[in-house]
């Protein structure tokens, strides 16, 4: 039954009726948020997902063929719209934090690195620093910012190359999770 309904609207839309698209935010929306909420794990970037899908569909919606339900239509662009939006997510995580172990170098978008504010995140980043245990904020600063070998950490801090390791892969996970709590 709801696939015919779903046929009818559709018609509608395509044959100009703007108005008629409401009956399927309003069927839909719900289930959209769900779908949504559940890969990119937030409130506020799965609201964006589902009105972004919304619009997506009612500008994609003569390329709906009936063969499928729509609702199986409508949820595939949910999903790739979500996953569109988890993976900005991490390429914008990835750029802020500039301390990722195993970059990604095929996640990265040139476009996010343009859109940021160098010096809110720089302040950011200090900002974490400044929360972090000392000896882990040092080796990040050095390494990182100073651009300094693990070697040359190691002998400036007088602490041993193991132990630099170490520190840098505390550090790492430590910031992750401040700058997480930040945002």
């Amino acid at each position: 039954m709801n696939n015919e309904w779903d046929d009818l609207y559709v018609d509608k839309v395509v044959n100009g009726d703007r108005e008629a698209f409401r009956y399927f935010v309003k069927n839909y929306q719900q289930m959209a948020f769900s779908v949504a909420i559940s890969i990119v794990k937030s409130d506020e970037n799965a609201k964006d997902v589902v009105q972004n899908a919304f619009v997506s569909a009612y500008k994609r919606i003569k390329s709906y063929r009936k063969d499928s339900k729509f609702s199986t239509w409508l949820y595939r662009i949910v999903i790739n719209e979500a996953l569109k939006t988890q993976k900005r997510s991490r390429n914008r995580k990835n750029l802020e934090g500039a301390f990722s172990e195993e970059l990604d170098t095929g996640m990265q978008a040139p476009e996010v690195t343009i859109r940021l504010d160098a010096e809110t995140r720089k302040n950011e980043i200090q900002n974490v620093l400044s929360k972090m245990k000392a000896k882990e904020a040092l080796v990040m600063k050095l390494h990182y910012l100073h651009e300094m070998s693990v070697a040359d950490v190691s002998t400036s801090t007088g602490f041993t190359l193991s132990n630099v390791k170490v520190l840098l892969h505390r550090a790492r996970k430590n910031f992750r999770i401040l700058y997480d709590q930040f945002n």
